[in-house]
């Protein structure tokens, strides 16, 4: 009778082991094939200036930025999606009047890891204009074309708890003067936004 408890005792205790085992071969497969998905929030600091013909100073203003992302890594490459609400300002030439934008950005970028912690990034970036109004509350968004297309460089760091710094350029190719649509008097953006965010996720 002793005998043959310590048998299956043995069988049972084999049997769990060769379980756990293949769990974890499974687990360690899993994690070859599957990428990395991130969740995050960012906020952060958005310089921004607006540039072409005479009707602007061409001064880089501060605004902020804030919203959401999620990145699809495996190893070394990854892309990127963010959702970011930015404000920015921009002074016209010779003149006390400033105008104040709210926009939405969506960046989908490209991703590779240079190093453990540090991604390079670089992709478009498309933006809408929600509002524009003049330092006197005049609304002026009629002034500007709602939509622009942007190419984006810039690289992020993965710190300790969760947290993540960043700095990019964005250089905006559309022209967005909704008032002349000829001749030398083009606007476009240009950006250069630094932030910190944190990640829910990896």
């Amino acid at each position: 009778m002793k005998r043959t408890l310590i048998i299956a005792a043995c069988t049972a205790a084999m049997l769990c082991a060769n379980t756990a085992n293949a769990q974890l071969g499974v687990s360690k497969m899993a994690s070859k094939i599957v990428p990395t998905v991130t969740l995050g929030i960012k906020i952060g600091a958005n310089m921004q200036q607006m540039s072409g013909g005479p009707t602007w100073n061409g001064a880089y203003k501060p605004g902020i930025l804030g919203g959401a992302f999620v990145s699809v890594d495996k190893k070394k490459m990854g892309v990127r999606v963010e959702g970011l609400i930015k404000t920015a300002k921009f002074d016209q030439s010779g003149s006390a009047v400033s105008i104040n934008t709210v926009s939405v950005d969506i960046p989908a970028l490209f991703e590779y890891k240079v190093i453990p912690r540090v991604w390079l990034q670089a992709g478009p970036q498309f933006s809408s204009l929600l509002s524009a109004k003049s330092t006197n509350d005049v609304d002026v968004k009629n002034s500007f074309k709602t939509s622009d297309i942007s190419a984006v460089a810039g690289i992020e760091i993965a710190l300790p708890l969760k947290l993540t710094v960043g700095a990019r350029y964005i250089k905006g190719f559309s022209n967005v003067n909704n008032t002349i649509t000829s001749g030398t008097d083009k606007w476009k953006n240009t950006c250069m936004q630094f932030s910190i965010g944190y990640r829910f996720l990896n």
